[in-house]
């Protein structure tokens, strides 16, 4: 998925079309400010050009494992930052700035293979860990989930991917579009992966009623199971 070129792009336009949009439900606990860029890895010694790309997940969620009942909301902002430049000789160079997520997500059931709510599971809540980039490519992410529950009876460290073996996320764009939210030019963007697999969780408990995540959820499950969709704002700065 390439934002990065999206929010260089798109950014622009949004100023010259006038597109504004006032923020719904779903946006309106993220507030762009120059705090976006916090994260982003400093320029490295050498490097011509290096640009800052931060994207800020709005919405969306995680379809988990085979049985596809069990899906992450993205209910809270949730920034991936990285960077990209390159150096006298033309050699390209990347950065991750890593993943800021304050909260942990709500973990819902759905209609098996649908985005259709049934209830809230609030025994289990859900956080999206970065690891890294992978490779050289600024938006495609080394990330592991972690799973938390009240009392801490999944595990203290109940985990799906771990940081020596991580899940690979490489989302593909759908739609993308000029936005100025809140007076800030930015891009907006549509985006989902359903080609990842899980493995089996790791240091996982068995949850009372609830049984083991892997049971739960269907782990492990091979690429093609999984789903996980996103609403992005997407935007870049260059130093």
């Amino acid at each position: 998925m390439k934002l990065r070129r999206i929010g260089v792009v798109v950014g622009a336009a949004a100023l010259a079309l006038g597109l504004t949009s006032s923020p719904a439900s779903a946006e309106m606990s993220y507030f762009p400010t120059e705090a976006d860029f916090a994260d982003c890895p400093p320029k490295p010694a050498g490097a011509e050009k290096w640009t800052c790309y931060v994207s800020t997940a709005l919405e969306g969620g995680f379809t988990l494992g085979s049985k596809k009942n069990i899906r992450v909301l993205i209910d809270k902002p949730m920034r991936i930052t990285s960077a990209e430049g390159t150096l006298a000789d033309g050699t390209k160079v990347t950065a991750f700035g890593g993943v800021r997520q304050p909260q942990n997500f709500k973990v819902v059931t759905v209609v098996p293979g649908t985005k259709v709510i049934l209830s809230v599971l609030p025994e289990i809540e859900g956080r999206f860990v970065g690891v890294g980039l992978n490779g050289n490519e600024p938006d495609e992410f080394k990330v592991r989930f972690q799973l938390w529950s009240p009392g801490g009876l999944l595990g203290s460290n109940c985990t799906i991917g771990t940081d020596a073996d991580p899940i690979v996320f490489k989302p593909k764009i759908n739609v993308s579009t000029p936005w100025l939210f809140w007076l800030t030019p930015m891009a907006k963007v549509w985006a989902n992966e359903k080609n990842f697999a899980l493995p089996a969780s790791t240091g996982c408990s068995a949850y009372p009623l609830l049984g083991h995540p892997d049971q739960l959820l269907g782990l492990p499950s091979a690429g093609g199971t999984n789903s996980a969709d996103f609403v992005w704002a997407v935007r870049h700065k260059t130093f």
